[in-house]
């Protein structure tokens, strides 16, 4: 019944996801639950910051190639009136950048501080942006002011993309930074023109919130399509589970049934081949189970089954086997036991059923349900195959029956061999 429960339980839960991947591709914007959607972002800025861990090193080469490729550049372009103040500034802004990126690493990296990672991005974000501008905008030469317009609206880019954090958080630090670098600029006198920076800034803001809105709307795309292969998969074990446990088992008494036994036979007995050790063999059938269904009808002999089954595989040691053989027969397998124990165990189980006192009127031995066992050790004789040893245990169950029934009879191996 549990794997039933769990089975509909992902099977709710699949269809619910299926739901949200249909909302999903008919819209761009939130449509996940409340819990969902601050699972889908905490998982989210975990990668972000991961990433920036892990590929620290990329980083780093990738701005020194542009710290090489941008040092020569500024050296040629750089109006040689204003060539000091503005190589400085230049060289001040990439010190600056490679400040940000350390400081972005090491709240990325550092088991104290990760947990401020996403503010820290935002604060990075903001000080970068208003840094920089001042930095890139107040040079005198030209092209350096065009150069920096590119650098800032990159820097917006970038700071949506590779810190995880949600667009709408990252719009307000970015359009905050904007209005202050304006206010800044204007409250300072800097000679600058108010209508492109801020065309630039605000401009570059809103450029990067809407190319992070449109990624992670294919990232809660394929966030659905992992949890719904999650739960497919999950779905796809328990029936596999299921499957094999009915492979294994029979369905009515749920102890294993003939298929298993035939494995566990092979398993037992070269162990006991190999190592010398004995191997009992225990054959238990209910005594006049016929007559029982014919009187009492057949799902009562069902429960009868049952019973027996659940008795016998309480009465058995842990490192023992059985399994339903056919119709009202038992098998049971007991390695590394000699005679003595073998009738032990089998005592032990004759009296468990004794105590079940199920009614049998019909009963030609008793007044309720009995059993007979037959018993036979196999000690490792080389000689003597499965089929031979599971025939002497058959053997001796036939001969308890034969004697009256409601008994237990050993057959010895030795005995059937010199007959």
């Amino acid at each position: 019944m549990e794997y039933k429960y769990n089975l509909a339980k992902l099977q709710y839960d699949k269809e619910k996801i299926e739901e949200l991947i249909t909302r999903q591709s008919r819209r761009v914007g939130q449509v996940f639950p409340k819990k969902m959607e601050q699972e889908f972002w905490s998982k989210n800025l975990e990668r972000a910051r991961k990433h920036v861990e892990k590929y620290v090193w990329g980083g780093v080469l990738a701005y020194f190639i542009f710290t090489v490729v941008m040092v020569p550049s500024d050296y040629w372009i750089i109006d040689q009136q204003y060539f000091v103040h503005d190589f400085v500034q230049s060289m001040f802004g990439l010190l600056n950048g490679a400040l940000c990126l350390l400081a972005l690493f090491f709240f990325a990296s550092s088991a104290k501080a990760r947990p401020y990672f996403s503010h820290a991005s935002m604060v990075i974000m903001f000080w970068a942006i208003v840094s920089t501008t001042w930095l890139t905008v107040t040079v005198e030469t030209v092209a350096l002011q065009h150069q920096a317009m590119a650098i800032v609206c990159i820097i917006y880019i970038l700071a949506y993309i590779l810190t995880g954090v949600k667009p709408l958080y990252m719009l307000v630090t970015g359009l905050s930074a904007a209005t202050v670098t304006v206010f800044v600029f204007v409250g300072l006198n800097v000679d600058f023109d108010a209508m492109v920076l801020a065309r630039i800034l605000f401009g570059s803001c809103m450029l990067g919130y809407v190319i992070s809105h449109m990624i992670f709307a294919r990232e809660r795309m394929i966030y659905l399509y992992s949890m719904r292969a999650k739960v497919s998969e999950k779905i796809h074990r328990i029936y596999n589970s299921e499957l094999l446990h009915l492979s294994q088992h029979d369905e009515l008494t749920k102890i294993s049934n003939r298929r298993t036994f035939d494995e566990m036979m092979d398993v037992f007995y070269e162990q006991s081949r190999r190592d010398q050790t004995p191997l009992s063999v225990l054959f238990i059938d209910v005594d006049f189970f016929k007559k029982y269904n014919d009187f009492y009808g057949h799902q009562k002999g069902d429960d009868v089954i049952s019973s027996i089954a659940k008795s016998v595989k309480n009465a058995i040691r842990h490192m023992d086997f059985v399994a339903r053989y056919g119709g009202e027969e038992f098998v049971v397998l007991l390695p590394e036991t000699d005679a003595h124990g073998a009738y032990a165990v089998a005592s032990n189980i004759y009296k468990a059923i004794d105590r079940l006192e199920i009614p049998h009127i019909k009963s030609l031995v008793s007044n309720h349900i009995t059993i007979s066992l037959g018993v036979t050790v196999y000690r490792g004789e080389i000689e003597l195959g499965k089929e031979e040893l599971l025939s002497i245990a058959d053997q001796a169950l036939y001969r308890a029956k034969e004697l009256g029934r409601n008994q237990i009879y050993y057959q010895s191996i030795r005995t059937t061999q010199v007959a």
